[in-house]
């Protein structure tokens, strides 16, 4: 499965630079089937507007009221970053049982101003009823550089997380 997972993220990736050349943070989501892209999705989420358009929350709006539970329930998210916990109830809500991300929630935490913390999110969603399997770090490397395409500048990676890092010592 590994080499499939693979496939599927490396077009997550490109969604994901394409959303960042258009200016927008650079997240990407597929939406799998039976080995075949059922939708894709780009983030186009503008915050000075106060639109929350997270590539995977698209996504969901895409597959709602299109496809039926049954294939929902056998297909599989593939995200180039773990979704935020907004966009996990949206996949939720779909009936999709399992997610695959690039970027982990830990190795993304540095590239945001506070320092990571460990959430059982599958075991949360279990509480819930809701059965679901969160696959992290798959071609994390390469997924942590589509970073530098944030909001349509590029930008090397170590500069980012160093400008992270300040930020995070500043509010210790």
């Amino acid at each position: 499965m590994g080499e499939i997972d693979e496939n599927y993220m490396k077009r997550c990736y490109e969604l994901a630079i394409s959303a960042g050349k258009k200016g927008f943070d650079t997240f990407g989501a597929v939406l799998v089937c039976d080995g075949k892209i059922l939708e894709e999705a780009e983030n186009t989420a503008d915050f000075e507007k106060k639109i929350f358009g997270h590539a995977e929350f698209n996504l969901v709006h895409k597959c709602a009221n299109k496809y039926t539970d049954d294939i929902l329930e056998k297909s599989v998210v593939y995200t180039s970053c773990a979704p935020c916990e907004r966009c996990l109830a949206a996949i939720a809500s779909l009936g999709v049982h399992k997610v695959v991300c690039g970027v982990s929630y830990k190795e993304f935490c540095k590239l945001l101003p506070f320092d990571y913390q460990a959430v059982d999110r599958e075991g949360l969603l279990k509480q819930l009823g809701i059965n679901m399997t969160l696959k992290e770090s798959v071609l994390e490397d390469e997924g942590m550089h589509v970073f530098e395409w944030w909001g349509g500048e590029y930008r090397p990676l170590d500069e980012l997380i160093a400008e992270m890092d300040e930020v995070k010592q500043k509010s210790k």
